[in-house]
C-alpha cells in the first residue's frame, strides 16, 4: 500500500485551523510544517518516532509523546515543540503509513501521545 501524501495546501489549512484555535502556537505551528514538509519523520517502534530537526543536522527522538529535545526537556512534559507539533501535524493529514526506520519492525501507532493541535 502507497502512502498518501498531503498537499501542501491541506498542511496550510490544518495550520491555520490549530492557530485560530491556539494563537499562542503560531509560530512554533508554522515551524512544524516547514518539518513535515522539508525533514525526515519515521517510526522508529510503537509510539516512537524520529522526527528531523529544522537545521537538517539532527533528529530528535519522540517516544509516548515524549520529546527529547532541549525546548521540550525545558518546559517540561506536555510542552508543545515544533517536533511533537509535526508529528500531530503528519498524524492528522491522515497519512496511512508513516517510513519505518532500518531494522524497526513495529507498527505505526496512530494512537500516539503527541499533541493534538
Amino acid at each position: 500500500m502507497t502512502a498518501r501524501k498531503p498537499t501542501i495546501s491541506q498542511l496550510r489549512e490544518l495550520v491555520q485551523r490549530a492557530s485560530r484555535e491556539n494563537p499562542h502556537l503560531t509560530t512554533r505551528l508554522e515551524k512544524a510544517a516547514f518539518l513535515v514538509l522539508l525533514r525526515p519523520l519515521v517510526s522508529v517502534g510503537e509510539d516512537h518516532y524520529r522526527v528531523g530537526a529544522e537545521d537538517g543536522l539532527r533528529n530528535y527522538e519522540v517516544r509516548n509523546g515524549h520529546c527529547e529535545c532541549a525546548d521540550y526537556l525545558r518546559h517540561g512534559a506536555g510542552h508543545n515543540c515544533k517536533h511533537r507539533l509535526a508529528l500531530a501535524l503528519y498524524l492528522q493529514l491522515g497519512i496511512e503509513h508513516l517510513p519505518h526506520w532500518p531494522g524497526s519492525s513495529s507498527r505505526q501507532d496512530r494512537k500516539s501521545g503527541a499533541v493534538n493541535p
